[in-house]
């Protein structure tokens, strides 16, 4: 069961107001960046980022239908982490038995707990680009 949608927009207001720098330039950390698939608005979203089999897998703890991450499956995204900046080129839902290899014990532990099931497996190109968005 996704966290409920008051939580998101806390944290969209708030809490990622203060993680943002952090996860700019933490390994575990990422930030995407996407476009509102309606207005065009630019957006930037941090997340928790694993190492999947050279692609990047992310947790979805508000579920498949996180803001975020339809903006990134229907539209031009980045993610910049640790310093640098990558295209987005592919975004699916993958389940959490899939998911669950590539994630620390204490995560799996922590996910369970919030009943995540959904996870982003995130395709990203392998040239750097500038970190202007």
């Amino acid at each position: 069961m996704p966290l409920p949608h008051w939580v998101a927009r806390f944290n969209r207001r708030f809490t990622n107001r203060f993680i943002e720098p952090v996860a700019r330039v933490s390994s575990g950390f990422a930030v995407v960046h996407h476009l509102g698939r309606s207005s065009g608005t630019p957006y930037t979203t941090p997340v928790n980022v694993f190492d999947a089999d050279g692609h990047l897998l992310v947790a979805l703890t508000y579920g498949p239908s996180a803001d975020w991450f339809r903006n990134v499956q229907s539209g031009p995204a980045s993610i910049e982490r640790a310093g640098q900046v990558h295209r987005i080129t592919a975004a699916r839902v993958i389940a959490r038995d899939e998911a669950w290899p590539h994630l620390p014990s204490f995560v799996r532990f922590a996910l369970r707990i919030l009943t995540v099931h959904d996870f982003a497996l995130l395709t990203t190109s392998t040239e750097a680009q500038p970190t202007e968005q």
